[in-house]
């Protein structure tokens, strides 16, 4: 297999196009070019080819990762399974996994607290619900509940059932108070409430003397 030709590095990445003679064109970084000796005209042997493809695959690996990031903050485990559904190997995955995270891109503590900030502020959950989906995440257990205990105390919750309670109770204005009672107890659940926070809630609604979910 022949060189073709050899790309110089475009503008805003440092990588070069290699075209060999069958039409096969591949994306590598200068010095993958330089250290495996890629010139215009050079034939390449089983052993060379196998080191240029593994190089640009890297290459092409690393770029979809950071498109990914770049879009929103992802989870190891969101990046490992992209990847690997991609069809890249597993060695240029983890390769991939490792360069990120020694670049700082890619940080599952980091993603954690965004996950849990974003939530929070769009759209009120719990911490059954919040750890539920971190958990999907695959994001490790003991970052999953140092970063709750950081993110969302008991206090925090409970003024968050409170808040979403009052917003939802005008739906239910016109039912008996145990049926609305019972329909915000289930609002409040399915968002993830702890059992004391859906209490606090509804006694902070309704009064007091509620005890229809106790």
């Amino acid at each position: 297999m022949r060189v073709e030709r050899v790309g110089s590095p475009s503008g805003r990445t440092p990588h070069q196009r290699i075209t060999l003679d069958d039409g096969t064109a591949l994306r590598v970084r200068v010095e993958d070019v330089a250290a495996l000796g890629i010139t215009p005209g050079a034939n390449l042997d089983e052993a060379a080819w196998a080191a240029l493809r593994e190089r640009a695959q890297a290459t092409a690996a690393l770029a979809s990762a950071a498109r990914l990031l770049l879009i929103r903050l992802r989870s190891r485990r969101e990046i490992v399974n992209r990847l690997t559904r991609k069809g890249y190997p597993a060695g240029i995955v983890s390769a991939t996994v490792i360069r990120l995270e020694s670049d700082g891109l890619l940080d599952d503590v980091r993603f954690a607290k965004a996950w849990i900030a974003g939530r929070l502020a769009v759209r009120p959950s719990g911490a059954v619900r919040l750890r539920r989906e971190l958990q999907q995440k695959g994001v490790p257990r003991d970052i999953i509940e140092e970063t709750l205990r950081a993110g969302l105390s008991e206090a925090d919750e409970r003024a968050q059932a409170v808040a979403l309670a009052q917003a939802r109770l005008r739906r239910y204005r016109r039912e008996p108070r145990d049926v609305a009672a019972r329909r915000l107890a289930g609002v409040l659940q399915r968002r993830g409430f702890s059992s004391n926070a859906i209490v606090s809630a509804l006694r902070e609604v309704f009064g007091r003397s509620l005890s229809v979910v106790e």
